[in-house]
């Protein structure tokens, strides 16, 4: 299969267009369909949905997943994504693929021939993936877009998604597990959530970097979390991303009493322990530190409650 982003659109078009041909518009739901209100507008959506296909594979396929939709393609991480830990997704994401779920493109490579072979009855995917090629992908299957993390709350994206798909008791059940998990943890570790400074960092060879606008400072925030400066600073830019040189770690962060470090590989995570400026901040000297990865940066309720477990985690070693 040709990846859409090595072809051009009006090729891509083209060839969809011969895919499509004899099928039925795919704006067109069946009686009784709902009229669902996304960030793209009203979209029209069969009274049946037996078949979803994701597109970036992070807060789309977590609200899939969280749904219990029946999953039957999404995308796939390349050989040069080295994620080592286990992700959130991946006990989820495997009883899918029991069911019948594939991998049908590399991610960030959408593959309109792939989409139109699984049949999907809707497509669920992020804003930013979806608009360029709304046209094709509303001819294969009506498009439910949703906010990326930067831009409205997962709660939300969840809610939408379950509107177009008759399944709020089960969106209303995951949040409210969700909202009593926040609220225990809340409770159970009030002290040490006013008493420490927290700081959610990526941390590789090329330095570290602080991002307000990801899962993690969410959650954080809506727990009440102190923030260390670094973070602070990141809410306040205008990007919402602050980079630190490894000579600017140390004084960076020095005032972070915890940290939930992001470490893809076992490599940065060994450079880490290596890092004589890394060592010397006092959260890695008293040992309040807590690994994890990229892949808890996007999300939605899964995600978020295995975020809420390495909180835990990091607050009992405070």
């Amino acid at each position: 299969m040709t990846s859409l982003r090595s072809r051009p659109v009006a090729l891509v078009s083209a060839v969809a267009a011969l895919l499509l041909a004899g099928c039925s518009s795919a704006s067109e739901p069946e009686a009784g369909g709902a009229v669902v209100d996304t960030v793209l507008g009203e979209v029209a959506v069969p009274d049946t949905i037996d078949s979803v296909v994701v597109l970036e594979g992070r807060r789309d396929l977590d609200i899939v997943l969280s749904l219990d939709l029946p999953l039957v393609g999404f995308p796939y991480e390349g050989p040069d994504s080295i994620m080592e830990l286990e992700p959130p997704l991946a006990e989820a994401t495997a009883a899918a693929m029991a069911n019948g779920a594939e991998e049908l493109f590399l991610a960030d490579e959408i593959n309109l021939e792939a989409i139109v072979e699984a049949a999907p009855s809707i497509i669920v995917s992020r804003v930013s993936d979806v608009e360029p090629i709304i046209d094709e992908l509303s001819a294969i299957a009506p498009v439910i877009a949703i906010n990326s993390n930067d831009d409205g709350t997962w709660q939300n994206d969840l809610l939408t998604v379950a509107e177009a798909t008759g399944t709020e008791d089960r969106a209303d059940a995951v949040i409210a597990e969700y909202d009593a998990r926040l609220a225990e943890i809340a409770d159970t570790y009030a002290e040490q959530i006013a008493g420490t400074r927290i700081l959610v960092v990526s941390y590789d060879s090329e330095g570290t970097l602080v991002q307000s606008a990801r899962l993690p400072a969410l959650v954080l925030e809506t727990l009440g979390a102190d923030m260390s400066q670094s973070f602070l600073d990141s809410f306040a830019s205008e990007e919402q991303d602050m980079a630190y040189s490894p000579e600017q770690t140390l004084a960076a962060h020095s005032d972070a009493q915890a940290i939930l470090v992001l470490a893809d590989s076992s490599a940065e995570w060994q450079a880490a322990q290596a890092d004589a400026l890394w060592q010397q901040l006092p959260a890695v000297q008293s040992g309040t530190v807590v690994r994890a990865d990229k892949m808890v940066n996007e999300g939605a309720q899964i995600t978020a409650m295995h975020l809420l477990d390495l909180l835990e985690e990091l607050y009992q070693k405070v």
